[in-house]
């Protein structure tokens, strides 16, 4: 691998904000290739990304705009998940030969998939997953964690050796690359199915077959992990042909004294979905249970930030869709005995709120809304809203500083905001790290 790139003019398509494309850069500018990056974003708001890349003086860029010339450059494009394979770029680069690949592309050339434990759905993929390698951690494997959470891929791959495990979530857009080259990983767990991403597929049909894919190219030697009752995956014509071990999974596989520090019944599911991994590497259920236990959770999901005055404060910036969102009310309700403060809004990905209306009127009493075309369609429904309205903000300091005059003792103030970031905030992780150091300027 070391010689393998040596040279290579490599092309980032995509820069993005997120870790993934700052690791595909420093990966090849590590192994010697001439890099060069082109994003749609211009350099000022890719500011953060750049940065980290101060150490890598030779690396060119083309911002604001891309252009056919760094396509006819390119020994090899490296696309960002989020770019859709017919956008016209791409298009271009594939009818003139050129390779193009994501960065997990590249490291299912080094990482054999029988060595991966794959984890994707619409929900639970990072908790799933981080449960996976803990558990597996402690129980004296050697394994790694990668995916999205908080690393490209291609930052682990030196240290993955032909003996170590790679617990692996995975979402839709990087299935792709294992559909690319025909491959899916040894054990598979889809955590669920739900409407997401609709502004990036075609249909729900078209979702629901990218989703496929981790159990797609397996063999009657690998493992194929299901909840039990899942509406999706668990119909004749989604398990038609897959040929992977199947084995369901569900909260009631926990024993009913077993309270870990994860809220909620999803989380619950997580924790099902690690169990019945775990016990595949026969580590023992009672060990296994003990180490979950005691997992306090991924930034960002459903996470305590504060207590002030009686009052929580929960930050679930990572709840992109409705589905998502209803989960995380449901489960604060639960907490706060219907004292439930929501702050949500903002871009919409095509899908359908009217049931995340419902459950807001029954579940909540006040509403906080940022702006966006998601926060439009909510207030649009008719008969609406059955709660108290604020906003709109697009100031999360303002926000919160209306919100602090109106939460009592007892209240849960969650940040759920069933709807992407991208009118407000860089991505829903910085719309997170935001919400905190408002919430720590406003509730001193």
């Amino acid at each position: 691998m070391d010689n393998k790139f040596k040279n290579k003019k490599v092309l980032i398509f995509g820069l993005g904000l997120n870790e993934g494309g700052v690791g595909s850069t420093r990966f090849f500018a590590s192994l010697g290739a001439r890099v060069r990056i082109t994003d749609l974003k211009n350099a000022k708001v890719l500011k953060p990304s750049i940065d980290k890349l101060k150490r890598f003086p030779d690396i060119e860029y083309t911002l604001g705009e891309h252009e056919n010339k760094d396509i006819d450059w390119a020994d090899l494009i490296i696309k960002n998940p989020a770019v859709k394979p017919n956008n016209s770029y791409i298009e271009y680069a594939t009818k003139i030969g050129k390779r193009v690949e994501m960065d997990m592309g590249i490291f299912l050339e080094h990482v054999n998939p029988s060595q991966i434990i794959g984890v994707t759905g619409t929900k639970g993929k990072s908790t799933t997953t981080s449960l996976i390698f803990e558990t597996l951690k402690a129980g004296g494997e050697d394994v790694i964690v990668a995916g999205n959470i908080g690393k490209s891929v291609l930052d682990i791959t030196k240290h993955v050796s032909p003996n170590s495990l790679v617990a692996l979530e995975i979402s839709s857009f990087q299935l792709e690359a294992f559909d690319k080259h025909g491959v899916s990983p040894r054990w598979a767990v889809i955590t669920n199915i739900t409407p997401d991403h609709l502004n990036y597929y075609s249909n729900m049909k078209e979702y629901v077959a990218a989703k496929r894919i981790i159990g797609k190219y397996q063999t009657a030697q690998d493992f194929l992990f299901l909840r039990k009752n899942e509406p999706v995956t668990t119909k004749n014509h989604f398990l038609k042909g897959l040929k992977g071990q199947i084995i369901y999974f569900s909260a009631d596989d926990l024993p009913k004294d077993f309270h870990p520090n994860l809220l909620g019944q999803h989380n619950r599911e997580n924790i099902a979905a690690a169990l019945s991994v775990a016990k595949i590497f026969k580590i023992p259920q009672r060990q296994a249970l003990q180490t979950m236990a005691k997992f306090k959770g991924v930034p960002f999901r459903m996470e305590l930030i504060k207590t002030w005055n009686g009052v929580k404060i929960i930050n679930d910036t990572t709840a992109t869709s409705p589905e998502a969102g209803i989960q995380a009310i449901k489960t604060a309700s639960h907490i706060g005995s219907g004292n439930v403060v929501l702050v949500c809004g903002g871009m919409n990905k095509g899908m359908d709120y009217k049931a995340f209306t419902k459950v807001v009127s029954k579940n909540c009493k006040k509403v906080f809304f940022l702006e966006g075309d998601a926060t439009d369609l909510i207030r649009s429904y008719k008969p609406g809203l059955q709660v108290q309205i604020f906003g709109l903000y697009n100031d999360l300091e303002k926000l919160l500083s209306d919100v602090k005059a109106e939460v009592k003792p007892g209240d849960i103030v969650l940040f759920s905001p069933a709807a992407t970031s991208f009118n407000l905030f860089q991505n829903e992780f910085d719309r997170g790290r935001k919400f905190n150091e408002a919430v720590q300027k406003v509730f001193k």
